[in-house]
């Protein structure tokens, strides 16, 4: 996972006003402006590469696995991309099913994305990704890649630089 912070002194002050963030299932919400925005990004690297760089991950058929969980209390915004490298004909079938749970559902979100392609998805408060192979005998194994971009709020308390990232 890649972490990109910024010292409190590199940080341009927020304006007066305080951002306002809107949620479908949830009240308004507002970045005070002793807040910033951050952004955390779980990606692979390569020479040369720029951009969306996936990791790849070997997985068992009919095992769930766990790519993201987030334990904080923050609002987010969070993009990724998940997919598989194209098999032959005999595969066609078979599925990566997408686990996805938020903070306005306690069931989770199911998304079926066959394993000769990639899809992209942009969900709000997003708390755990899971994925798993489904159609497959359970001795299987599968090459997946995930990408994956949070974009949230941190608070800082105004007691000093005790919260300094």
């Amino acid at each position: 996972m890649i972490r990109k912070y910024s010292l409190k002194s590199d940080l341009a002050d927020l304006p007066e006003q305080a951002a306002t963030v809107n949620s479908t299932n949830s009240e308004c919400r507002k970045c005070p402006p002793k807040n910033f925005v951050e952004t955390h990004k779980f990606q692979g690297f390569g020479e040369n590469e720029t951009g969306n760089i996936p990791l790849s991950f070997i997985i068992n058929a009919g095992d769930e696995y766990v790519l993201f969980e987030d334990f904080t209390g923050n609002h987010n915004k969070t993009y990724f991309q998940v997919g598989s490298p194209t098999l032959g004909p005999e595969f066609l079938e078979n599925n990566l099913l997408v686990r996805v749970t938020t903070d306005s559902s306690e069931t989770p979100f199911e998304y079926n994305v066959p394993l000769s392609q990639t899809r992209a998805f942009q969900l709000e408060n997003v708390r755990r990704i899971s994925v798993q192979l489904n159609n497959l005998p359970i001795f299987f194994q599968r090459e997946i890649s995930f990408y994956l971009e949070k974009t949230f709020c941190i608070s800082c308390s105004e007691r000093g630089n005790d919260d300094v990232l």
